[in-house]
């Protein structure tokens, strides 16, 4: 299984309740070819391409575990799954025990089976273990509208390459070329608060132009949108310029904008902030992180916080702007009101 869970279901699928293969004609077997394969196109599609590879490597974690202690990893019972979680927490952090209960609960339900991860058990021990070890989640360092700045500042500097290449130094062309693709990135994933895979899946159809300079943006689909339902997103005039600097001049519409992977994004926001002398912490996720609490020091509520960024629950944007909301608390209007007796003249 596992890495062949869906396949799994759709071979029982195939068969009827007593085991038989089914017949090529009549209304009692098994499904068509066709409907086979209509079946698993849509299954395959019931789960976002790293969602599916995360579940499929936490499986696989789960079933080594339960193999080397004896236990059946399927059908797992709940205590099987609350034991490993367990023995899990002593070197993972709360998500993960999350996800791997995930992972588990999705393998049994994609076979037909009981979900062990839905007892009352499994969810107290989850509960418990984040009480025990909860540690404060790491926050990828925001890229502020400062950084933003020493990067337009420093990108187009020759640099020297890695790896194989560590000797070798930039032409001016190409420093160029690559410093204004990584300027456009940056402020084109602040001003629309990308994500790393919305910004890898950008085509150049996606961004049309305003009459004030200001440009909109088409998300086909994204993380939080499944359904495909779609967003469209404020670019400034500046994003929109930096875009025109990199669009070449025979550019279609199903051309990808910058035409590199997420993990690739995120290589090149983290040798930008280097070569910004910017310190360690930025990520492909700094944008979204740096123009919420921009966003938020500028005054916007959490509800247009939560517009912009396109996030359905709230936990996130004010867990990432909280600086910011203490800074616009009563405690904070209490203290502006009032003279500090020691900055006296």
């Amino acid at each position: 299984m596992p890495g062949n869970a869906l396949d799994r279901q759709l071979a029982d699928m195939e068969r009827d309740s007593g085991g038989r293969e089914p017949q090529a004609t009549g209304h009692g077997g098994g499904l068509s070819p066709a409907d086979r394969q209509l079946v698993r196109r849509a299954l395959a599609g019931a789960l976002a391409p790293a969602t599916r590879r995360a579940y499929l490597a936490h499986w696989a974690a789960f079933e080594a575990w339960a193999a080397g202690r004896g236990y059946d990893a399927l059908p797992s019972l709940p205590e099987t799954v609350a034991a490993h979680l367990a023995h899990l927490a002593a070197s993972a952090s709360v998500s993960t025990l999350r996800v791997r209960r995930a992972a588990v609960g999705a393998v049994h339900r994609a076979r037909g089976l009981s979900d062990p991860t839905a007892s009352e058990l499994v969810g107290k021990t989850l509960v418990g273990l984040a009480r025990q070890t909860a540690r404060p989640q790491m926050q990828a360092r925001p890229l502020s509208d400062a950084d933003l700045a020493a990067i337009r500042a420093t990108a187009l500097r020759r640099r020297t390459g890695g790896g194989r290449l560590r000797r070798r130094r930039e032409g001016e062309e190409a420093a160029r070329r690559r410093g204004l693709v990584d300027i456009a990135l940056c402020s084109v994933m602040r001003d629309a608060l990308l994500r790393r895979g919305e910004a890898a899946a950008l085509n150049w159809g996606d961004i049309s132009s305003a009459d004030d300079g200001s440009g909109r943006l088409a998300v086909r689909r994204s993380k939080g949108d499944p359904e495909a339902s779609g967003a469209v997103l404020y670019l400034g005039p500046r994003a929109m310029r930096d875009l025109q600097a990199i669009r070449p001049a025979a550019a279609r519409p199903g051309d990808p904008v910058f035409g590199i992977s997420g993990a690739q994004i995120n290589r090149r926001i983290q040798a930008a902030a280097r070569a910004a002398g910017l310190p360690d912490g930025l990520s492909g996720h700094s944008a979204r992180v740096g123009m919420a609490q921009d966003l938020a020091a500028d005054g916007a509520s959490l509800a247009e916080l939560m517009q912009a960024g396109r996030w359905k629950s709230s936990s996130m944007p004010a867990r990432y702007t909280r600086s910011q909301a203490a800074g616009r608390g009563a405690v904070a209007k209490y203290h502006a009101k009032r003279t500090d007796p020691d900055e006296q003249p």
